[in-house]
């Protein structure tokens, strides 16, 4: 339940059943998002504990991605990667990476010192 949806305090009830077929465990959706990050885009990310979604009827484990700087250790989340939950198959759509490349590119420039230039 997305949280802009709830727009008053109160009580709410939510029930859902679905039957989901899941081969690949959480740790090993993590090793395998690890594993792809740091083959495909950088060593310096790194996959967080991931969480089963259900959307429309699919679901995925829904892997955070941070970044990691050898002076600062982790200094954010960048996105996600989505691992199918019964093959291990990751989404990897250039645009998904493409931007989980520029999140963390964003992000290092905000720990990367200024350099000041006298002439």
């Amino acid at each position: 339940v997305d949280g802009n949806m709830i727009r008053e305090p109160g009580v709410f009830y939510l029930h859902v059943e679905q039957q989901i077929d899941v081969r690949i465990l959480a740790e090993e959706a993590q090793r395998r998002a690890n594993r792809f990050v740091h083959l495909e885009l950088s060593t310096q990310m790194h996959a967080e504990t991931p969480v089963l979604l259900v959307d429309d009827g699919q679901a995925v484990w829904r892997v955070p991605i941070h970044l990691t700087l050898p002076t600062f250790g982790d200094v954010g989340f960048v996105g996600y990667l989505h691992v199918q939950p019964t093959t291990g198959e990751i989404d990897s759509s250039p645009q998904l990476l493409d931007e989980l490349t520029t999140h963390a590119e964003n992000l290092a420039l905000r720990f990367t010192p200024e350099t000041t230039y006298t002439i």
